[in-house]
């Protein structure tokens, strides 16, 4: 008997232990990469760089503004303010967290304004020459929700950012071939300047 109860005792301390390991949190990783961009990919670099002009070209963001001494060389800010076009979120804090002009790559994390059952929120961006005049762009988001969100609504999420990102990479491709921004853009900017008259 008294085998069986320290069998068990070892049992149940192991499943702990096990258990206390074990991530706390619902982990999503998407990564998406842009069509040819038919760019240089110095000139696609010199506008990803840009970390405080993203609302100049991406639709969800109707303003970004930079702020903070730079932490990394070459970089214009250290962190923004974004300006979202998203029902019950208006503003976003992000850091950069890398930063690499000759790798041509940044990162960045979301610090605040985000939804109480999302503990991290990160994207990778680094772009790649892959012909005379043709680059790409690659995007790596990462996103850590709460597990009981996660569980319920961790597809939903999935799915939301699986779209968000290829729509992104569209709009800085014609943005940096045309110089123009994007017909969704266009279309928030002039929607924005309805709101401004009333």
């Amino acid at each position: 008997m008294n085998k069986i109860i320290a069998l068990i005792v070892v049992s149940i301390t192991f499943n702990l232990t096990v258990m206390a390991q074990k991530k706390k949190y619902k982990e999503i990783r998407i990564t998406h990469t842009s069509e040819i961009i038919n760019v240089s990919a110095d000139s696609l670099w010199n506008i990803v760089r840009e970390f405080q002009d993203v609302g100049v070209w991406l639709s969800g963001i109707d303003k970004a503004i930079g702020s903070g001494t730079p932490e990394f060389e070459g970089a214009s800010c250290s962190e923004r303010v974004c300006h979202v076009n998203v029902k019950g979120f208006n503003v976003l804090h992000e850091k950069l967290t890398l930063f690499n002009d000759t790798t041509r790559e940044l990162a960045y994390e979301l610090t605040e304004g985000g939804p109480g059952f999302v503990v991290f929120v990160g994207n990778h961006w680094s772009v790649s020459e892959i012909g005379a005049n043709q680059s790409i762009l690659k995007m790596e988001a990462t996103m850590h929700l709460k597990k009981f969100i996660g569980f319920l609504f961790g597809g939903k999420i999935r799915r939301t950012v699986k779209k968000g990102l290829p729509e992104a990479l569209s709009e800085i491709k014609i943005y940096a071939e045309t110089g123009n921004v994007s017909e969704a853009k266009k279309v928030r900017i002039e929607k924005l300047k309805r709101q401004d008259k009333r």
